[in-house]
C-alpha cells in the first residue's frame, strides 16, 4: 500500500507564452506546448522524486490519448495509479496563457469529469481501503465539497492535507480546515477562504493568519509570491523568505513544487524547515518550460533552502 496517497487533479496543461508585450483582444505570436500536469500530479511528482515513500494517485481520466499520457507519465514517475478511466468522456485540461516573462495572464480550467467521475470514484470500496492503509491523504479542491467531506469524515482515515487549488475553488475546504494537519494555499485563496482582506501590494499580515486560524487552521502555508510565504503552526506565525535571484521562465507548478517539498520532508522535519527546501524547489520549477521539473531530484535543495534569509518570527494570533 501507498504511504502517501493523494485524491485530485491528473491532466493535460496546455500552456501558451506571448513572444512580446500582451495586447488585449489581439492576435499576437508565441509558442503553445503540452505536458501532463494537474495540482496532485505535479505535488505527488515532486513528492515521489524527492522521497523514497511509496506514492499512490486517485484521480479520473478520459480513454483518451491525453489519458494514455497521464497514465504513462505517472508509471514514469514511480507512482502508483489508482485512477478511474471513463472511456467515453475527455481527460479534462488546464490551458493558460502567460506573458513574456512567464506570468499568467488567463487560464481555462476545463475539469467537470472531476466534479462528477472523480467524486463517485472515492467512494469506491477499493479507495476507501487505499486510503485507510495509508500513512498520510492529500486532497485537493478540484474535487467537490461533497466529496472532500466523504474522504474526510471516513473512520480510521490517516492525517490529511489539503490543497486550496485557486481561489474559485478554496472555499470547498471552508469549513474543513480543523480536520485538516496542514493546508497549503496562496495570497489570494487565503482572501478566498477565509474572507479577510488582502492588500494587493502589501505582505500578509498577521490579521489574516489570525482569520485563518479561527477558520479551524491548526497548520497552513500561505505563499506570496517573491515574498516568499507565512506560516501558521498552532497559534504562531513564521514569515519564511524566499530567493530573489531564481531564473523564472515558467511559474504554472510553482505552488505545486513547494507543496511536493513540504510533503516529502514534513512531519519528519520541522514545518517552517519544510518550507524552505520548499522554496528552494519552487525556484528549480520556475527555471523549467512545464509544470514538473525533472531535475528537482538531481538538486541540491538543502544548499539552496540554506542559502536563503532567515525566517522571521511574526508574532502570534
Amino acid at each position: 500500500m501507498a504511504a502517501l496517497v493523494g485524491i485530485g487533479a491528473a491532466h493535460i496543461d496546455r500552456i501558451g507564452r506571448l513572444e512580446g508585450t500582451f495586447v488585449p483582444a489581439t492576435s499576437q505570436p508565441g509558442t503553445v506546448r503540452e505536458s501532463v500536469g494537474g495540482c496532485m500530479a505535479n505535488v505527488l511528482r515532486v513528492a515521489c522524486a524527492l522521497n523514497a515513500c511509496s506514492v499512490g494517485l486517485v484521480s479520473a481520466r478520459g480513454g483518451d490519448l491525453a489519458g494514455r499520457l497521464v497514465a504513462e507519465a505517472m508509471a514514469d514517475a514511480g507512482i502508483d495509479d489508482h485512477s478511474a478511466v471513463f472511456v467515453d468522456r475527455a481527460t479534462p485540461s488546464y490551458t493558460a496563457i502567460l506573458d513574456a516573462q512567464g506570468e499568467v495572464i488567463v487560464a481555462l480550467a476545463d475539469m467537470a469529469l472531476y466534479e462528477n467521475g472523480l467524486a463517485r470514484h472515492v467512494r469506491r470500496s477499493d479507495v476507501r481501503a487505499l486510503v485507510g492503509a495509508a500513512d498520510r491523504l492529500v486532497v485537493d479542491a478540484n474535487l467537490p465539497a461533497t466529496a472532500i467531506g466523504t474522504l474526510l469524515d471516513a473512520p480510521g482515515r490517516p492525517p490529511a492535507v489539503g490543497l486550496t487549488v485557486s481561489p474559485a475553488k478554496a472555499g470547498r475546504l471552508r469549513g474543513r480546515l480543523s480536520g485538516l494537519a496542514l493546508v497549503v494555499m496562496n495570497r489570494r485563496e487565503l482572501a478566498a477562504l477565509t474572507g479577510a482582506e488582502t492588500r494587493q501590494n502589501g505582505p500578509i499580515s498577521l490579521a489574516q493568519m489570525a482569520a485563518l486560524h479561527r477558520s479551524g487552521a491548526r497548520r497552513a502555508v500561505v505563499t506570496d509570491g517573491p515574498r516568499g510565504a507565512v506560516v501558521l503552526e498552532d497559534d504562531r506565525c513564521w514569515r519564511v523568505p524566499t530567493t530573489d535571484q531564481a531564473r523564472v521562465r515558467d511559474v504554472t507548478g510553482a505552488g505545486d513544487a513547494l507543496a511536493g517539498a513540504v510533503l516529502a520532508h514534513w512531519p519528519e522535519t520541522d514545518l517552517v524547515a519544510a518550507v524552505r527546501i520548499g522554496h528552494a524547489a519552487a525556484a528549480v520549477s520556475i527555471g523549467h518550460d512545464g509544470p514538473f521539473a525533472p531535475q528537482l531530484a538531481r538538486a541540491d535543495l538543502a544548499a539552496l533552502a540554506g542559502s536563503l534569509p532567515e525566517p522571521e518570527r511574526l508574532g502570534s494570533v
